[in-house]
């Protein structure tokens, strides 16, 4: 079924260039939700699930891009399954850290060394270095997009990144603060492309050679930095005390929304579309993790019920942008590749 691209987006602006949506997958092993970590004997039976959603992106001409990681590559299901879909052009495979298990292996594994920003700078980039080998190795061809395991990425490793041939990074979660868990703090981070400073991850730089897409992250509102401006000046002092931010949070005033099927409803998923798109937005990155693919192996899909309303929010996410919108969803560097071209004359070797 040809679906064919309109020029007016949500928010009723014309845009020459359509604006994309970019479905990324952290396509990895289970058993991760309760802070365990293994460097082996980690199993990725979630895999059997990505048949039915990869028929679902077919149907709609969804190219998705499926990040992988360490265990998924050496298993031959996945490898094998995912390889016949790059191949034939339905999807992208990326790379996906794990640091826990991805060697080498010379850090403790512990909650603050599943953040690779945590790890010293020469492990970092040797086991960037590992995980690019393995997926060349085994797709054919190296890989061109990230996401760091945990959204763990620091401006070391994007430079890393860089160096071994990426275009495209989506790591920076906007609007959100893991310090309290020794992760990165992204509250500065831009909810929009930018080419990444050699200096700062957060940082834009016109010459810099990594694209930083962020997941889209942001809030029911016209204007995402100025609510969460007022969410950080309400977060501390009297206000914090009165819980302010929760009361606007529970009337649905400057609510926080992740473009994920896993923790947003199809309703606020359209309603953070519809924002972005009246701000601009050149792309939205949904995400979500593979275990979500099979009943019972993430916290999202833990019964029948839940699985059935995962399925259906992704179907009435995927079919609203590309047959009511009807905007298109290329793969990670398909689109990063327009983007580099479209904004830059500087563009990456």
């Amino acid at each position: 079924m040809a679906i064919q691209t309109n020029s007016i987006t949500a928010g009723g602006l014309v845009q020459s260039n359509p604006p994309a949506l970019l479905v990324t997958i952290d396509t990895e092993e289970e058993g991760l939700w309760k802070g365990s970590y293994r460097k082996s004997g980690n199993t990725v039976a979630n895999l059997r699930g990505i048949p039915w959603f990869q028929s679902l992106c077919d149907s709609l001409q969804v190219f998705p891009t499926y990040l992988v990681d360490s265990p998924v590559v050496a298993d031959p299901f996945g490898s094998d399954l995912l390889s016949a879909y790059q191949r034939e052009g339905r999807a992208e495979v990326g790379a996906h850290l794990h640091p826990w298990c991805t060697g080498p292996f010379e850090e403790e594994v512990c909650p603050r060394n599943s953040w690779l920003q945590n790890l010293p700078e020469e492990l970092q980039r040797r086991k960037l270095e590992t995980l690019t080998d393995e997926i060349t190795r085994v797709f054919g061809s190296p890989p061109t997009s990230f996401r760091a395991g945990r959204y763990g990425l620091g401006t070391f490793a994007a430079n890393v990144l860089a160096e071994l041939g990426y275009l495209v990074d989506s790591s920076v979660i906007p609007f959100t603060n893991y310090g309290a868990q020794a992760g990165p703090d992204y509250s500065e981070a831009d909810w929009k492309p930018y080419r990444v400073s050699p200096a700062n991850l957060l940082a834009a730089d016109p010459a810099g050679r990594l694209l930083e897409l962020p997941v889209s992250v942001g809030f029911n509102s016209n204007d995402f930095r100025k609510t969460w401006e007022r969410h950080r000046r309400f977060s501390a002092g009297l206000p914090r005390r009165l819980k302010l931010n929760g009361v606007l949070d529970r009337l649905r005033i400057g609510q926080r929304i992740k473009l994920s099927p896993e923790q947003a409803s199809t309703s606020e998923m359209r309603t953070l579309i519809v924002r972005a798109l009246r701000q601009q937005s050149e792309c939205l990155v949904l995400m979500f993790h593979s275990s979500s693919l099979v009943q019972g192996l993430s916290p999202y899909v833990s019964d029948s019920h839940q699985f059935e309303q995962f399925r259906q929010r992704m179907i009435e996410i995927l079919t609203y942008w590309r047959s009511t919108l009807g905007f298109p969803a290329p793969t990670m560097t398909d689109f990063a590749r327009r983007w580099l071209a479209n904004n830059s004359a500087v563009m990456p070797i």
